[in-house]
């Protein structure tokens, strides 16, 4: 029952104008370029969209002026939290294991963040 209400709880909380946003904060490691990051990044969105019906967006944020030159971000975009979360359980499942250990071999993530994001 509990699942049942959290999928409703879910669904009610998407709308048609919506999307659900993830916000990783990563840093480059040492001896990699972020021209790397980018390209795993589009072997990633590749695999992940075949996945799911919905398709995934994804941009690289990269630092232009920081005080940290190696940070940058990912945002991956998502159809709504569902969408996600359909997502996020066939990548446990191990679907994208090896694009995801090509990802880590050049950076690190150590935060991430889900946003429900909607235009103004």
């Amino acid at each position: 029952m509990r699942i049942f209400i959290f999928i409703i709880t879910l669904l009610a909380t998407a709308s048609a104008n919506a999307s659900t946003m993830l916000l990783w904060s990563c840093h480059l490691l040492e001896g990699h370029t972020i021209e790397e990051v980018k390209a795993k990044n589009s072997a990633w969105l590749k695999a992940v969209n075949e996945l799911s019906e919905y398709k995934v967006e994804s941009y690289v944020l990269e630092s232009i002026a920081a005080s940290d030159m190696t940070a940058f971000r990912y945002i991956d975009v998502f159809e709504n939290p569902v969408h996600w979360g359909q997502v996020r359980s066939k990548m446990e499942d191990g679907a994208l294991d090896d694009i995801d250990s090509q990802l880590n071999e050049s950076a690190k993530c150590q935060e991430a963040s889900l946003y429900e994001a909607s235009e103004s």
